[in-house]
Protein backbone atom coordinates (compact mmCIF):
# COMPACT_ATOMS: atom_id res chain seq x y z
CA UNK A 1 0.00 0.00 0.00
CA UNK A 2 1.00 3.39 -1.06
CA UNK A 3 1.99 6.11 1.19
CA UNK A 4 -1.12 8.18 2.28
CA UNK A 5 -0.10 11.94 2.67
CA UNK A 6 -1.59 14.35 5.66
CA UNK A 7 -4.24 15.34 3.83
CA UNK A 8 -5.57 11.93 3.01
CA UNK A 9 -5.18 10.79 6.05
CA UNK A 10 -7.04 13.99 7.83
CA UNK A 11 -10.18 13.74 4.92
CA UNK A 12 -10.34 10.16 5.60
CA UNK A 13 -10.19 10.23 9.58
CA UNK A 14 -12.82 13.27 9.37
CA UNK A 15 -15.12 11.57 6.97
CA UNK A 16 -15.50 8.12 8.74
CA UNK A 17 -15.83 10.22 11.52
CA UNK A 18 -19.09 12.33 10.26
CA UNK A 19 -20.18 9.38 9.06
CA UNK A 20 -20.39 7.22 12.08
CA UNK A 21 -22.15 10.07 13.93
CA UNK A 22 -24.89 9.98 10.63
CA UNK A 23 -25.04 6.08 10.54
CA UNK A 24 -25.96 6.62 14.09
CA UNK A 25 -28.84 9.32 14.24
CA UNK A 26 -30.26 7.79 11.19
CA UNK A 27 -32.57 5.08 10.05
CA UNK A 28 -32.25 2.90 6.77
CA UNK A 29 -29.64 2.16 4.32
CA UNK A 30 -26.66 3.98 3.94
CA UNK A 31 -25.05 5.11 0.51
CA UNK A 32 -22.18 7.18 -0.79
CA UNK A 33 -23.33 10.31 -3.61
CA UNK A 34 -20.19 11.33 -5.37
CA UNK A 35 -20.03 14.34 -7.75
CA UNK A 36 -16.83 16.25 -8.97
CA UNK A 37 -17.96 20.52 -9.28
CA UNK A 38 -15.69 22.59 -11.33
CA UNK A 39 -18.26 25.25 -10.42
CA UNK A 40 -16.89 25.15 -6.56
CA UNK A 41 -13.81 23.42 -7.79
CA UNK A 42 -14.24 20.44 -5.09
CA UNK A 43 -14.29 16.89 -5.05
CA UNK A 44 -17.51 16.28 -2.92
CA UNK A 45 -18.09 13.03 -0.97
CA UNK A 46 -22.26 12.78 0.59
CA UNK A 47 -23.82 10.00 2.54
CA UNK A 48 -27.38 9.39 2.61
CA UNK A 49 -29.83 7.64 3.73
CA UNK A 50 -33.77 6.93 3.39
CA UNK A 51 -35.50 6.85 5.95
CA UNK A 52 -37.55 3.56 7.19
CA UNK A 53 -40.38 5.21 8.87
CA UNK A 54 -40.83 8.47 7.65
CA UNK A 55 -40.85 9.84 3.65
CA UNK A 56 -37.45 11.06 2.54
CA UNK A 57 -33.99 10.87 2.27
CA UNK A 58 -31.42 12.49 4.89
CA UNK A 59 -27.64 13.16 3.82
CA UNK A 60 -24.78 14.87 4.99
CA UNK A 61 -21.41 16.08 3.52
CA UNK A 62 -18.56 13.59 4.37
CA UNK A 63 -16.05 15.34 2.66
CA UNK A 64 -15.28 18.04 0.17
CA UNK A 65 -11.96 17.86 -1.42
CA UNK A 66 -10.94 20.96 -3.18
CA UNK A 67 -8.83 20.87 -6.35
CA UNK A 68 -6.08 22.92 -4.94
CA UNK A 69 -5.36 20.34 -1.75
CA UNK A 70 -6.29 16.89 -3.12
CA UNK A 71 -5.43 15.07 -7.01
CA UNK A 72 -7.78 12.68 -8.61
CA UNK A 73 -6.00 10.00 -7.58
CA UNK A 74 -6.16 11.21 -3.80
CA UNK A 75 -9.73 12.02 -3.51
CA UNK A 76 -10.40 8.16 -4.98
CA UNK A 77 -8.15 6.93 -2.30
CA UNK A 78 -10.54 9.10 0.06
CA UNK A 79 -13.83 7.46 -1.62
CA UNK A 80 -12.45 3.93 -1.34
CA UNK A 81 -11.42 4.18 2.10
CA UNK A 82 -14.89 5.24 2.80
CA UNK A 83 -16.93 2.22 1.27
CA UNK A 84 -13.78 0.06 2.57
CA UNK A 85 -15.21 0.97 5.86
CA UNK A 86 -18.79 1.33 5.42
CA UNK A 87 -19.14 -1.49 3.02
CA UNK A 88 -21.83 0.44 1.52
CA UNK A 89 -22.58 1.31 -2.26
CA UNK A 90 -20.95 4.30 -4.27
CA UNK A 91 -23.42 6.22 -6.43
CA UNK A 92 -22.50 8.99 -8.65
CA UNK A 93 -22.62 11.91 -10.74
CA UNK A 94 -21.12 12.02 -14.72
CA UNK A 95 -18.29 10.29 -13.20
CA UNK A 96 -15.26 10.28 -15.64
CA UNK A 97 -15.16 6.46 -16.84
CA UNK A 98 -11.86 6.77 -18.28
CA UNK A 99 -10.34 7.72 -14.77
CA UNK A 100 -12.63 5.43 -12.97
CA UNK A 101 -11.21 2.49 -14.83
CA UNK A 102 -7.46 3.92 -14.26
CA UNK A 103 -7.98 4.34 -10.74
CA UNK A 104 -10.43 1.88 -9.07
CA UNK A 105 -9.55 -1.99 -8.36
CA UNK A 106 -11.67 -4.20 -10.74
CA UNK A 107 -13.99 -5.27 -7.80
CA UNK A 108 -15.11 -1.65 -6.61
CA UNK A 109 -15.26 -0.55 -10.58
CA UNK A 110 -18.14 -3.71 -10.88
CA UNK A 111 -20.12 -2.21 -7.77
CA UNK A 112 -20.34 1.31 -8.87
CA UNK A 113 -21.41 0.11 -12.41
CA UNK A 114 -23.99 -1.91 -10.96
CA UNK A 115 -25.15 0.76 -8.45
CA UNK A 116 -25.24 3.54 -11.45
CA UNK A 117 -27.40 1.66 -13.74
CA UNK A 118 -29.70 0.76 -11.02
CA UNK A 119 -30.42 4.83 -10.53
Amino acid sequence: MKNQTRNVRLAIKKGNEIIADFKQHTHGKLNLWVSITDLSEKYNITAEAHSKFNPGVYTTIAAQLPFSDFTYDEFVEVLMAFQKEWDIPVLTHAFPKKKLFRSCPRSMIFDILLCKKRV
